[in-house]
């Protein structure tokens, strides 16, 4: 029940008025250390101690500093796996060991889906490196007649039998 003799409040008012009260109402969360805002942006987050930035400015930072330090991160990954080449291919074949139809289904499904964009690189591949291409193939016939020969022998008995 409204009193008829109380002036109403406008919408106006209203709305300013749950605006106070909910800047109010984040202001006291973050006095009581449950909620922080973001140093760059401002943007409020669950507190957590020694944390003065969002994860969505963390991430852009740790991108532009990848960005900037590419040849150095890049040089120390490379002499990671110069002084740990032998743990990361044992590990590297212990997955595929494990997970080889994952993997064949995943190839599968790529080439499928991008069958097009495959067949045109390898086109364009070839047709840049037509004479470099067939020289290894003549240069692999050279050296491997006989492996070549009793292949075919083989495919000719299988015709043969009818197998």
């Amino acid at each position: 029940m409204t009193n008829a003799y109380l002036p109403q409040k406008t919408k106006e008012e209203l709305a300013d008025q749950l605006v106070e009260d909910y800047t109010w109402e984040l202001i006291e969360k973050i006095m009581m250390k449950e909620l922080t805002i973001c140093e760059t942006c401002d943007n409020i987050f669950p507190y957590i101690p020694q944390k003065r930035f969002c994860d969505e400015c963390n991430r852009e930072k740790k991108i532009a500093y990848d960005r900037v330090n590419r040849e150095k991160n890049n040089a120390r990954q490379r002499a990671h796996y110069r002084a740990n080449r032998e743990k990361i291919s044992a590990r590297r074949r212990k997955y595929r060991e494990e997970n080889h139809e994952k993997i064949a289904e995943r190839d599968r499904k790529y080439y499928e889906e991008n069958r097009e964009k495959i067949s045109a690189k390898r086109r364009k591949y070839y047709e840049e490196n037509r004479e470099k291409i067939l020289a290894q193939q003549r240069k692999y016939a050279r050296e491997n007649r006989e492996k070549i020969n009793a292949r075919k022998r083989v495919l000719y008995r299988k015709k043969i039998r009818g197998e």
